[in-house]
């Protein structure tokens, strides 16, 4: 007993020291793609292309950043300007302080980066799953500022109440209790399939590497933790968004219930709201059927320019 208690002891100091230098090196390997903006003493990594206005502001779902949604943004930055970020503690972008930080943190955050970006309004966001909460509360505090929504699959604050916090749970402590050491050894071996399956179909050619590292990260399950638990937390109805131009994309492979109908009680907060449902997509419809959302960008564009 006490020799097995010692082994698993070194294996797990020697998982734990190999994921560190790992992620290290990793750090060193791999410099950020866009620019880092100083806010509030700590730097916010955003990834900046195209020109034109209103501003294009992804907010990706959670634990995701930029290099979730490169392809999209090349796509439209042909034709408009598209900004993507890493939240504190994602990607390129610094952890936050000590302390619990809510959605309003998190709107507030947004905020402060296009300012010090000197990104100006209006913006048009685009938001994925959790980050629909964060844009949402966004768009409430600063309405004057944005010419439209559009929520991809987008969470919903009563979530955790009609489909269990225990489902919030579970998969944190899942995340939390993954030996990252030995995750990464799996990858560099070919054993974790699913990290290669989602690298192909997520990440650009040029980035994959860094997708890769990324997703191995100690920075990346202690967002991915904390995002959960925050979700588990939310209650409530969301914020109504009164005449704001709204398009709702909602997965058509969610066969859930309760998600389908969060889902249109979500595209009833604007008096001018389209739902739309991308059949055969599932819920990162970004890459399931990306034309759905490009076009509906261009329609929020026209829409907002009308209005």
């Amino acid at each position: 007993m006490i020799i097995g208690s010692g082994v698993a002891g070194v294996a797990a100091l020697a998982s734990s020291a190999y994921q560190e230098a790992a992620a290290a090196r990793d750090r060193r390997r791999f410099a950020p793609p866009g620019r880092l903006v100083r806010v509030h003493g700590r730097n916010l990594h955003l990834l900046d292309a195209g020109q034109g206005t209103p501003a294009i502001v992804i907010v990706p779902a959670l634990g995701c950043g930029v290099l979730f949604w490169e392809r999209i943004q090349r796509e439209l930055a042909t034709g408009m300007r598209v900004i993507v970020y890493d939240r504190a503690g994602l990607g390129w972008s610094d952890p936050p302080g000590p302390g619990w930080r809510t959605c309003d943190d998190r709107a507030e955050e947004l905020r402060g980066l296009l300012d010090a970006a000197a990104i100006d309004p209006p913006y048009v966001l685009l938001a994925h799953s959790l980050g629909g909460v964060f844009a949402r509360r966004f768009a409430a505090r600063y309405p004057h500022m944005v010419a439209g929504l559009i929520l991809v699959d987008s969470s919903h604050e009563d979530q955790a109440n009609r489909e269990g916090r225990a489902v919030c749970y579970k998969a944190a402590l899942k995340w939390q209790c993954s030996v990252l050491g030995l995750r990464r050894l799996r990858a560099r071996l070919g054993l974790l399939k699913e990290l290669d399956y989602d690298q192909a179909r997520e990440a650009v050619p040029e980035h994959a590497a860094q997708y890769r590292a990324s997703m191995l990260s100690t920075r990346e399950r202690r967002a991915v933790v904390t995002e959960l638990l925050l979700m588990s937390t939310l209650s409530g109805s969301p914020p109504p968004l009164n005449s704001l131009p709204l398009t709702v994309i909602t997965a058509g492979n969610q066969n859930r219930p309760s998600w389908r109908k969060m889902q249109e009680e979500l595209a009833a907060l604007s008096d001018d709201s389209v739902h739309i449902v991308a059949e055969g997509a599932g819920h990162d419809v970004h890459v399931d059927a990306p034309e759905v959302v490009i076009q509906a960008v261009k329609d929020i564009v026209r829409r907002a320019s009308l209005a």
